[in-house]
C-alpha cells in the first residue's frame, strides 16, 4: 500500500506544477499589451536646458568703476515748491503751458494733478503734489521716473518764472 499511495503523492505533486507552470507560463508567450506601449505611459522627457538651473551668471564679478566715473554728481531736480493748494497750482500750471511756446498738452487729469504734454520731442508728465504747506510742481519722464533732460529743466525753469 505504501506503493500506490507515494506514486499517487508523486502524481498529484507533478500535476500540481504542471498546472502552475502551465498558468504562469502563458505570459511568457504573449507580447505587452496595447496600454502598456500607449504614448501616456512612456517617461517624461525633459530637454536638458529646462532640467538645469541657469548658473552663467552665478559668477560673475563686476566691472570696477573708474574714480572719475563715479565722482560724477547726480543732475539736480528741477522740481520746486509754490505756496498754493494743490488744486489751485494746479489750475495755474495749466494756464503757464497753455502760454509757454512748443508746448503741446495730450491730456489734463485733476483727480491726479497732472498733464501730458510733449515739449520739444520729449513726453513728459508735469504734475502738481501736494508738500507741506504748498504744492511741489515737477516733471515725470514716461517710465515714472522725475524728469532731468535739458528740455525737462528748461520747462520747469519757465513754469517757475511764470507761477513764483
Amino acid at each position: 500500500m505504501t506503493k500506490p499511495n507515494a506514486l499517487s503523492r508523486t502524481a498529484i505533486s507533478i500535476a500540481l506544477a504542471a498546472s502552475l507552470l502551465a498558468l504562469s507560463g502563458c505570459s511568457w508567450f504573449r507580447s505587452a499589451s496595447p496600454y502598456a506601449q500607449s504614448p501616456e505611459n512612456r517617461p517624461l522627457e525633459v530637454p536638458p536646458d529646462l532640467s538645469l538651473p541657469n548658473t552663467t551668471q552665478a559668477m560673475r564679478v563686476p566691472a570696477a568703476t573708474t574714480p572719475a566715473a563715479s565722482a560724477a554728481a547726480p543732475v539736480a531736480s528741477a522740481a520746486f515748491v509754490v505756496a498754493d493748494s494743490k488744486a489751485s497750482a494746479w489750475r495755474r500750471v495749466g494756464l503757464a503751458l497753455d502760454r509757454i511756446e512748443g508746448v503741446v498738452i495730450g491730456e489734463r487729469v485733476e483727480l491726479v494733478g497732472a498733464y501730458n504734454i510733449t515739449f520739444r520731442g520729449e513726453s513728459l508728465l508735469v504734475r502738481a503734489a501736494e508738500e507741506g504747506q504748498g504744492a511741489r510742481i515737477s516733471a515725470v519722464t514716461t517710465d515714472g521716473r522725475e524728469a532731468t533732460t535739458s528740455a525737462a529743466a528748461a520747462l520747469l525753469g519757465e513754469l517757475r518764472t511764470r507761477l513764483l
